[in-house]
């Protein structure tokens, strides 16, 4: 619902934005600067960033979203401070809830009233607000911020959110450890009882090649405790949404995907999303079917030690909402299954959107200062300029195993966008899992509807990214 009334916003300020803010040519900007000592003088130009957390975040004291008085709460202290001495400039950071302030963004900069020269919030909504000239398109700052450092500024199939026709409009800091995690739906193994069953960690399997559709089944006829007609345990908690989405994705389908002839077609079209939606099917309605929770809340389960497996957020695992993390003792990480299509450890996850996406306001009025300050401000730090050095610290601070860091890692550099707008691909996705009907039947129903969904909102996604790279 909140996409919904975003939109009619932006659809009612469209006509005073085109006005206000919106250009057919590119601008072109010229920053002059004096380069001393590796110093820069930006000549005391300010920066307004405005950071939307959620409510839970906002309740900890953070300096770009990590708590203070921790390692990373430090280092990002002190490259404000950093930056501010050497670049002689100024960063005023503003705090605020995540979804207030992207409404009061849309609001302001469509009337043409400054609120903030960068915002880091919820992505979903730059490539609406791009369409009628609110946010800059990276090619226009390309002097300032190397959005082409892929490995910095995130890769293509985890920007997907954010192209537009012709351009990108917003970035993730890829090696900033925590705060660039986004996605859904890793698996949480409660270990204690697991270890409390006696039976095989998936997470072996997993990583003997064996973690697959048929083992899963195997797993949740072993996990499921039901005493005197009382469910004591399941072994999986996750929505029928989720299932639906992760089967699809677990047999190396994507939401929209090239046939043969060039065209866009969803991933359940194709033979391996059948198979797919046949083995859920098989699986989800078969003997073990009653093991699975598809109502219950995954977190709250897991933490009070009711199922044994539960599909989460990846922020409800680590970071400053993480509370696996903080409040589990035990546990560990898995993919989901892999279908007969892939390579054994194959790994997959899905996002609507970038919790924390940077995107420039069009109302700045030095919007190439700000993308120089945020370019220097997200830089590595030092001791942590590779995934690998990640992995590591992650598996020293959250995980119990550095099999759990990997696939938690290799899941999110997987991770593709489910065009979650209103009851789009991300709907169609998993509707066949409720819809009583066979995969033929459900694909035949969705025909025609799903090629409106793949013009209104894959095709402009992939003319932005054809657009940059050229493929």
């Amino acid at each position: 619902m909140k996409r919904v009334s975003l939109l009619l916003a932006v659809l009612i300020l469209a006509s005073v934005a085109l006005g206000a803010c919106g250009t057919e040519d590119q601008e072109s900007f010229d920053l002059n600067y004096e380069m001393k000592n590796d110093k820069m003088d930006l000549e005391g130009v300010g920066i307004v960033y405005e950071i939307g957390l959620t409510e839970s975040a906002l309740a900890v004291p953070n300096c770009l979203g990590y708590e203070l008085d921790t390692t990373f709460g430090d280092l990002a202290s002190q490259r404000i401070k950093d930056i501010q001495n050497d670049y002689n400039c100024s960063i005023n950071l503003k705090y605020v809830n995540n979804g207030v302030s992207c409404r009061a963004f849309v609001a302001t900069s469509a009337s043409g009233v400054f609120m903030c020269d960068v915002i880091s919030g919820t992505s979903d909504m730059w490539a609406d607000v791009a369409r009628i000239g609110m946010v800059i398109g990276m090619t226009e700052l390309e002097g300032y911020i190397d959005y082409r450092n892929e490995e910095k500024w995130g890769y293509r199939n985890m920007l997907e959110v954010v192209y537009y026709e012709d351009d990108l409009y917003g970035l993730v800091p890829l090696l900033w450890p925590e705060i660039s995690v986004s996605y859904s739906s890793p698996l949480v193994v409660n270990e204690n009882l697991l270890s409390s069953l006696g039976v095989a960690d998936p997470r072996d399997l997993l990583e003997n090649g064996q973690w697959n559709w048929d083992t899963f089944d195997e797993c949740l006829g072993q996990y499921y405790i039901e005493e005197g007609g009382e469910v004591k345990q399941y072994s999986l908690t996750a929505s029928r949404d989720t299932i639906g989405n992760m089967f699809i994705l677990s047999n190396g389908s994507h939401f929209a995907e090239k046939d043969a002839s060039g065209k866009y077609i969803p991933g359940f079209f194709t033979p391996n999303g059948v198979k797919a939606m046949e083995a859920a099917r098989r699986i989800f309605d078969g003997p073990n079917g009653k093991t699975v929770n598809m109502t219950g809340d995954p977190l709250q389960m897991l933490i009070s030690g009711t199922t044994v497996l539960g599909a989460v957020n990846s922020d409800n695992i680590i970071g400053i909402t993480g509370r696996i993390a903080k409040e589990m003792d035990n546990f560990g990480i898995l993919s989901w299954p892999n279908g007969p299509d892939v390579e054994p450890g194959y790994a997959a996850g899905h996002h609507g959107n970038i919790e924390r996406c940077i995107a420039f306001s069009r109302m700045s009025a030095h919007p190439e200062v700000a993308a120089t300050i945020i370019n220097a401000v997200y830089e590595p730090f030092e001791g942590y300029e590779t995934i690998d050095s990640i992995i590591e610290l992650m598996t020293r601070n959250y995980f119990f195993d550095k099999r759990d860091s990997e696939i938690f890692y290799k899941m999110y550099f997987n991770s593709v966008y489910n065009y979650f707008h209103y009851n789009g691909m991300y709907g169609y996705m998993h509707e066949w899992f409720s819809s009583n009907k066979t995969p033929a039947e459900y694909i035949e129903g969705a025909r025609d509807m799903i090629q409106q969904k793949i013009d209104e909102y894959v095709l402009p996604t992939m003319r932005g990214i054809d657009a940059l790279w050229g493929e």
